[in-house]
């Protein structure tokens, strides 16, 4: 391979993980995402009965 296209080849890479990474972000601190969060962190909590 020529030094151009393994240069076109990492830029090409280096921009998709970088949006990946931004994508990856976004879906992870959404709002959403954080109450999800917090209801399944809860969940040992919310056990009823069990004599726990």
């Amino acid at each position: 391979m020529s030094q151009t296209a393994i240069s076109l080849f990492l830029n090409g890479w280096l921009v998709i993980a970088t949006i990946l990474f931004t994508v990856i972000l976004w879906w992870a601190y959404r709002r959403s995402a954080r109450d999800q969060m917090d209801r399944n962190a809860r969940i040992p909590f919310d056990v009823e009965g069990d004599g726990q």
